[in-house]
């Protein structure tokens, strides 16, 4: 959603108060979709002068799956950011937001923020001890029983070796 923040820019106001939830189920991280429920924002943008600043809280629940264990996972999670507003710069920066026409586009930087915060690896637990790579069972259930040495059939020839 579009957030029309021009009167904070003018000096009408000092404080525009922000809450909106923002649809990211499109959104596809690690080849699942993430985000089933809406984002819920909640900011205010306020102006000192000729710095405007928008400070905002985002809440959300993560749906996955174990990086290891391929089990469903979820968790909810609250970030805070904080964004200098400017209509116009004269060079490129990440620590500015350019609202074009005083239209502040929310939902782009809703995205950008939470896309910096998700986990690179998702586990069910700290500990998880995954899938037994000979035959798939979930180690978190306990042992699989197989002898889990199979020989890779490229390496028989280094094995006799061995032997």
């Amino acid at each position: 959603m579009k957030w029309n923040v021009q009167r904070v820019f003018t000096g009408e106001t000092s404080h525009l108060t922000i809450e909106d939830a923002i649809d990211l189920s499109k959104l596809e991280f690690q080849y699942f979709h993430p985000f089933k429920e809406p984002v819920r924002v909640t900011g205010t943008v306020n102006g000192a002068g000729s710095i405007v600043i928008l400070r905002m809280k985002m809440e959300y629940t993560f749906h996955g799956e174990c990086s290891r264990c391929l089990k469903p996972v979820s968790f909810q999670n609250e970030i805070e950011a904080e964004h200098i507003l400017v209509t116009s710069t004269e060079q490129e920066s990440d620590d500015l937001v350019v609202v074009d026409q005083f239209m502040l586009d929310l939902d782009e930087l809703v995205e950008d923020d939470i896309w910096m915060e998700l986990p690179s690896k998702c586990l069910c637990r700290p500990d998880c001890q995954g899938l037994c790579s000979s035959c798939g069972k979930n180690l978190n259930d306990g042992p699989c029983g197989c002898s889990g040495k199979e020989a890779d059939p490229r390496l028989a020839a280094l094995a006799a070796l061995l032997d």
